[in-house]
C-alpha cells in the first residue's frame, strides 16, 4: 500500500480533548493540513482546539461531543462523522485507566473501562474499516488504534486495563493483516507511559515521571504515531526503552512478569494500600 495521504481529507480522532489525541490533532493540521472530526466528552475543550486548528491552519473542523460508554453516543459517532463526508483516517485513542487492587475495581466501574477500551473501538474500527472499503471511499484509508505495553504482560494491579489493552494488540493485528490486501491500513500504536492526565487520574504519576521507565511526552509520542500510522507499519512501540522492553518480556515467564510488576508499581499506590 501507497503512504496514507491526511490533506485535505477528514480524519476522526476520539479522546481528542487532550493528551495525545489533542497532539494527534494538532499534528494532522499543522503539517498535513488535514481536515478533522474531534470528539470527547469535554464539548468547552473541543470547541477551543477547533477554534484553534481552524485559526492557525485553516482547516475544518467540526465537533462531536459524545461519551463512549454509552452505545448510542458511540453509534452516533459514526453516523454523524460520515454524514455528508468521507472519513478517510479513523484515529481510535479514547481510552481510560484504573490502578489500585484489582478488588478494588467494581463491576460497574469495570464496565465502563470495557466500554471505553473494547466495546467502543470494535465498533468503531469495524465501521470505519467499512466505510473505508466502499466503492465511492477512493481507498488509501486507514485505522489507528491506540493501545499499550500494557497489553503485552501481566499488568499487577492494572490488571483489568491491561487485559483490555490485550484485546486491542491481538485483535488490531489481526484485522490489519485480514484489510491490508484490500487497501485499507490498521496500525496499532502501543506506548509505554506517558505524561498526560491520565495518569495524574489514575494516580501512576505519583511515582513515575518524564524519563522514568520510558516514560514520553504526549507530543512526542503523536509524532511517533502519527508516523507509523501514515507508513502504514502495523504495530508501532515508540521510543528505544520500550522497544527493548517490548522485545525483552517475549522470553519471560508470565508470572517472573507479573512478579516484576507488582515490585515496579507497589511503589505508586496510594499510602496504605
Amino acid at each position: 500500500m501507497k503512504r496514507l495521504e491526511l490533506g485535505g481529507k477528514y480524519t476522526l480522532v476520539t479522546g481528542a480533548s487532550s493528551g495525545l489525541g489533542l497532539e494527534l490533532a494538532r499534528l494532522v493540521a499543522r503539517e498535513h493540513r488535514g481536515n478533522l472530526v474531534l470528539v470527547a466528552r469535554r464539548q468547552d475543550r473541543l470547541e477551543a482546539l477547533a477554534e484553534e486548528l481552524r485559526r492557525e491552519h485553516k482547516v475544518e473542523v467540526q465537533c462531536l461531543p459524545a461519551d463512549l460508554t454509552r452505545p448510542e453516543d458511540v453509534t452516533r459517532v459514526f453516523e454523524e462523522s460520515t454524514r455528508g463526508r468521507r472519513i478517510h483516517a479513523a484515529i481510535l485513542n479514547a481510552g481510560v485507566s484504573y490502578f489500585g487492587p484489582s478488588l478494588g475495581l467494581g463491576f460497574e466501574d469495570f464496565e465502563k473501562l470495557l466500554a471505553t477500551n473494547v466495546t467502543s473501538v470494535f465498533y468503531l474500527a469495524q465501521r470505519f474499516a467499512a466505510h473505508l472499503l466502499e466503492p465511492d471511499a477512493g481507498g488509501g484509508g486507514g485505522v489507528m488504534l491506540v493501545s499499550s505495553l500494557a497489553g503485552t504482560m501481566p499488568m499487577t494491579y492494572q490488571a483489568a486495563y491491561g487485559g483490555t489493552k490485550a484485546f486491542l494488540n491481538g485483535y488490531g493485528v489481526a484485522l490489519g493483516q485480514e484489510l491490508g490486501a484490500r487497501g485499507v491500513g490498521v496500525t496499532v500504536f502501543v506506548p509505554g507511559g506517558i505524561a498526560t492526565e491520565m495518569g495524574q487520574k489514575s494516580g501512576t504519576a505519583r511515582k513515575f515521571k518524564k524519563g522514568d521507565m520510558g516514560m514520553m511526552d504526549a507530543d512526542e509520542c503523536a509524532r511517533v504515531a502519527l508516523g507509523g500510522f501514515l507508513a502504514r507499519r502495523r504495530f508501532v512501540v515508540p521510543g528505544a526503552l520500550n522497544q527493548l522492553s517490548d522485545f525483552l518480556l517475549r522470553f519471560l515467564p508470565r508470572t517472573a512478569a507479573a512478579a516484576m510488576t507488582e515490585r515496579i508499581y507497589r511503589g505508586a499506590l496510594p499510602p496504605g494500600t
